[in-house]
């Protein structure tokens, strides 16, 4: 271990040895605890004697020759200092001493070392003991003598009494006599402590632990002095200075291959290491207690466990603490914990999980400290042990903590045998999954479905299920789920219990167009109705924020919308872990409220350790929303990609399109065209394109199509995406402004006069507050007009969107009303607003945005040419009917049996329309085809 730290013990040593009261006899204990250097010090100061012209006699004391009388000093005289007639005299008394103590502890009914030691009993017959004496007092006469016994407490009965012999009659005789012993919990040996260390001249020297500055000394001797100041501190703490854990945390950075350099690698030379110090201290049974055991158990607890009582407890604590695996919290470092563990057989490890919980928990612990120690020992047979599980789930998932949760509820799945039981634990593991998984939680649902179905569930689990399964777009599963139900699903919660995962009027948001049997209520009531103060005959009182979603996707009052929502993030905070603060942060950003939408992300985003991993990503996916509205468009794009990395891409669901679209309207926006391609083949599930969440998707493919100048791909979008929600009475312009998009797109076609008139019905919808909205309209109505009232929509234009905080639409205005002063032969005014919007395009990581928005405008206005055909007429109406199944996700096969044809005529129907149209696949196919009136009549 070298001697850092040591050096002032070894120059004790050596002056003790020199001093002249060396004359005399002198005995010198060094004391500490187990791995601190005992032996290296000893062995120092031993070359040290041996330079200095001492003949050095050494023995080392083990545990496994503790019943063999005199096997310590035995190795004393095979030294070759002594003579062959020395040695052979040695051999024989050593021998016959050893038969006759023997035959002693055997008579007095003790074994040597192991039992109580009879101190009155002079095991060995004195002549023997003399005789020995007589041999090393004769090499003393020679020159200076030096005996080490390492690890004397080892040493058996008849050799303590032997040295206690030696020393009592060195008197005048150069000998120097050096123990080293360890501190152990074991009562103190009485010849040892009580007879030799009190005869005169003899010395106790304790070594400590390394200080902060002697762990940095030795890190330096292996790792360079620049990482030793970086690791110093954290190796200190774990290894509480003690050597042996040091330069094992060294063997192990070094053996690790790359390591950060302020990083500590515990690896199996530390556990070693520390299986290795509580062996030679004797307290590994203390230790595996403390393991097993939270921090904050009582020392009366911990002797219960480990069966010792209250003072043995006290002693082993000690020594732990002095050996430096414990401090006053308990065991020192997770890495010490987890080496005690490895010590142990996996029964003996589990039966100490086992007996751990069931003290904890007829202490009263906390579930969640039971729940632990049950996850640890992968066992929980007792009655109580599934109701402590599923307590500590409960408390995981309101804390944010959905791993442990499902770690929990699967111990208990797989453990609980009553089946009723066993079946709403199941439902509870899926909740928790969902957290983390929606995907990987729906391997639950044929289960959970079929309990429900033979009435085994809780109430309120359709609710739940139902939920479910739309989120994943299994729309007919869920309406089974809700019609095949033996109870009412859709009860108040004082009736159902906890409130299913998604509530009412998300459903109603997400699949607006679900018909309903005769006679059945409708639970997912449109917002409208809710704006209307009109309830379906047994449906829920409006909550309040389905309230504030109606005022602010159904054009009511805006400052409404947001009080509403900023009262429910209000109450909400800090844990923001249910869909109404989701959806309060959606509605303030739909509201163009960019900047209040962004202090709530900040404010809950604070703690994000008390959020599940779903939440998490829909939050992300909320600050992606944000950024991309302000024309960050690099920050737009890491956050949903972060969000795909925390929600794995088929547990998004029907949401799959709002992330999606928000990375393809970003990606367009900078011009980056292929990333945006690879996207655009992303699958997603057929239930969305039924769903307003597909609205913003549409819209993204719609921009991505105008801006690679494929305009009528691109009205193809935007007209699908109008008639969706004209059809759903979902028109919302703060949601998607599809007729900004239809303008634009007819704009570059060359048809002004309708690009004017569907900017103006935008701007006739929109209520009060939209500024971001309302800028973006006007500026696509100027775009449509000449003159003076061009510049003075662009105008106005400018003003909005300065409010709204959108630089890259405030960009695109800037160089709109550039080229319009330029155009009325103002260039001087004109070059300050493009080098302004070139400038504010920049910092948004979009291409220059000068010259025109819209793309080939100018040509369109040179030419005054009318609007390309629409290339849909050039189809049959067989054609139609095939390429409209296709667009709406229908395979070749399930397209031949719903129109009663075979498989050949489908694959020429859609040959024939991808030649037609100029397209190459079916993510190509307009959307438009899917709003054709009837599609199940024989090609």
């Amino acid at each position: 271990m070298g001697m850092v730290e040591r050096a002032g013990q070894l120059l004790h040593l050596e002056e003790l040895f020199t001093d002249d009261h060396s004359q005399h006899g002198t005995v010198v204990l060094i004391e500490g605890a187990a791995a601190t250097g005992k032996t290296s010090l000893l062995q120092a100061f031993a070359h040290r004697a041996i330079e200095s012209g001492a003949t050095f006699l050494g023995a080392s004391a083990s545990r496994a020759e503790r019943d063999l009388p005199l096997s310590a000093i035995s190795q004393l005289f095979r030294d070759p200092a002594l003579s062959d007639a020395q040695a052979r005299q040695a051999e024989r008394l050593l021998e016959d001493g050893a038969l006759t103590a023997t035959a002693t502890a055997t008579a007095h009914g003790t074994a040597n070392g192991t039992g109580h030691e009879f101190d009155a009993v002079v095991q060995v017959p004195a002549p023997i003991l003399s005789r020995l004496s007589t041999i090393l007092l004769e090499l003393a006469e020679r020159g200076p003598l030096v005996i080490a016994i390492d690890d004397v407490h080892h040493a058996d009965l008849p050799s303590l009494q032997f040295l206690l012999y030696l020393s009592r009659r060195i008197g005048s005789a150069r000998i120097f006599l050096v123990l080293t012993e360890c501190l152990r919990p074991a009562r103190p040996r009485a010849l040892l402590h009580s007879d030799l260390l009190h005869l005169p001249g003899a010395r106790r020297l304790r070594l400590r632990p390394l200080s902060v500055q002697g762990v940095a000394a030795l890190l330096a001797e292996h790792l360079g002095p620049l990482t030793a100041h970086r690791l110093a501190p954290d190796c200190h703490r774990a290894s509480g200075g003690n050597p042996l854990l040091v330069r094992a945390l060294i063997d192990d950075r070094r053996t690790s291959g790359p390591a950060r350099p302020d990083c500590l690698v515990f690896g199996d030379e530390f556990r070693q290491a520390v299986l290795t110090c509580l062996y030679r201290s004797e307290c590994t049974t203390l230790a595996r207690g403390l393991a097993a055991l939270p921090e904050s158990a009582s020392a009366i607890l911990l002797g219960e466990l480990v069966q010792l009582d209250a003072e043995s407890v006290g002693l082993t604590r000690d020594v732990l603490r002095a050996t430096g695996l414990i401090d006053a919290g308990g065991l020192r470092h997770e890495a010490v914990r987890a080496a005690v563990l490895s010590g142990m057989r996996p029964d003996e490890r589990t039966a100490l999980h086992v007996r751990a919980a069931e003290l904890l928990h007829s202490y009263g612990a906390s579930a969640t400290v039971v729940a632990d120690r049950l996850m640890a020992a992968d066992q929980a047979r007792a009655p109580w042990a599934i109701t402590v599980l599923r307590d500590a789930a409960e408390q995981a998932l309101a804390e944010g903590r959905a791993e442990p949760a499902i770690g929990h509820l699967r111990l208990a799945v797989r453990e609980c045998t009553d089946e009723d039981r066993r079946l709403a634990v199941r439902l509870e593991l899926a909740r928790a999954e969902w957290q983390v998984d929606p995907a990987t939680a729906a391997r639950h649902l044929p289960e959970l479905v079929r309990g429900l179905r033979e009435d085994r569930l809780p109430a309120g689990a359709a609710a739940t299920l139902a939920a479910w399964t739309l989120w994943l777009g299994r729309v007919d599963d869920a309406l089974k789920i809700i019609f095949e139900t033996p109870t009412d699903p859709w009860r108040s919660p004082a009736e159902t219990g906890p409130q299913p995962e998604i509530p009412s009027w998300w459903l109603g948001f997400a699949y607006p167009s679900v018909t309903w049997r005769d006679g059945m209520p409708d639970p997912f009531r449109p917002l409208s109705a809710v704006q209307d103060g009109a309830r379906p005959a047994g449906a829920p009182v409006p909550t309040m924020i389905e309230i504030m979603l109606a005022d602010t996707l159904m054009k009511g009052d805006h400052d409404q919308a947001v009080v509403a929502a900023e009262r429910i993030l209000a109450d909400a905070a800090p844990a923001f872990r249910t869909p109404a603060p989701v959806a309060a942060v959606a509605a303030l950003i739909y509201a163009d409220e960019m900047d209040r939408a962004e202090r709530w992300c900040d404010a809950i985003g604070q703690d994000t350790s008390r959020r599940t991993p779903l939440v998490t990503a829909f939050v992300t996916v909320l600050r992606a929303l944000i950024h991309e509205r302000r024309g960050e468009l690099d920050a737009a794009a890491r956050c949903v990609r972060e969000s795909f990395g925390l929600l794995p891409s088929k547990g998004w669901g029907v949401f799959a399109g709002i992330p999606l679209a928000t990375l393809i309207n970003a990606l367009t926006a900078a011009g980056r065209y292929e990333e945006v391609e690879q996207y655009l083949d992303t699958p997603l599930p057929d239930a969305l394109f039924h769903s307003p969440l597909v609205l913003p998707y549409l819209d993204a493919r719609g921009r991505y199509y105008l801006a690679i100048n494929r305009p009528h791909a691109a009205l193809a979008e935007f007209q699908a995406c109008g008639e969706l929600m004209v059809t759903w009475g979902f028109d919302v312009p703060g949601f998607v402004s599809w007729r900004t998009g239809l303008a634009r797109a007819r704009l570059v076609l060359g048809d002004r006069q309708e690009a004017a008139r569907l900017a103006s019905e935008q701007l006739g919808d929109l209520p009060d507050g939209r500024h971001r909205t309302r800028g973006a309209t006007l500026r696509a109505l100027a775009a449509a007009s000449g003159g003076e009232e061009r510049l003075g929509r662009l105008r106005e234009a400018v003003k909005l969107l300065e409010m709204s905080g959108d630089r890259l639409e405030l960009a695109r205005a800037l160089a709109d009303l550039g080229e319009a002063y330029r155009a009325s032969g103002e260039p001087h005014r004109a070059r300050t607003l493009e080098q302004r919007a070139r400038s504010l395009a920049e910092a948004c990581g979009a291409p220059d945005v000068g010259n025109a928005v819209v793309p080939a405008l100018a040509d369109a206005d040179e030419t005054g040419g009318d609007a390309d055909p629409d290339p849909l007429t050039e189809l049959s109406e067989a054609e139609r009917r095939v390429a409209a199944l296709a667009a709406d996700g229908y395979t070749n096969r399930q397209i031949a049996r719903r129109l009663h044809v075979t498989m050949s005529t489908v694959e020429q129907h859609l040959t024939r329309v991808y030649r037609k149209l100029k397209i190459s696949r079916r993510a190509d196919l307009p959307l438009t085809l899917l709003l054709l009136p009837s599609q199940d009549s024989p090609v």
